[in-house]
């Protein structure tokens, strides 16, 4: 009887030291690096949304250094999809606001150094991301 209560101490002390701990470990949210100016014109989102989309393209090995250049480019890619939410209608807007979160997921991802997290939301992001320039 011992034993089992050995084991089911040591069982409830791990569990409550994860669960306790891991809070610490695992942010979910995104900490302002950067304080970009908002863009303020149709023309200006374009080309920063397809630059900032074609510079992630560019990222492929996803180690420390990309995935902290993936992190900083997401500032500038979030503006631009910042104002296609706020300023498109539609389907367009709806679109836009998917897009946010997905880009919202590579910043966070790619902020905490997960590289299997950010190459998956990446893929995702990039399909949107296709879609969208149609039509654009």
């Amino acid at each position: 009887m011992t034993t089992i209560k050995f084991v089911l101490l040591a069982i409830f002390a791990t569990t409550l030291t994860a669960y306790i701990s891991a809070p610490a470990f695992a942010t979910t949210k995104a900490i302002k690096h950067i304080d970009l100016p908002d863009i303020t014109s149709y023309e200006e989102a374009k080309e920063v949304f397809n630059q900032t989309t074609s510079e992630l393209r560019e990222k492929n090995k996803l180690d420390a250094t990309e995935l902290q250049e993936v992190h900083m480019i997401t500032y500038s890619l979030e503006k631009a999809v910042a104002y296609f939410s706020k300023n498109m209608e539609g389907d367009q807007q709806v679109s836009a606001k998917e897009i946010a979160e997905l880009v919202e997921l590579v910043h966070v991802s790619a902020e905490n150094n997960r590289a299997s997290e950010t190459k998956v939301y990446m893929q995702e992001y990039f399909e949107l991301a296709n879609t969208y320039l149609e039509g654009l």
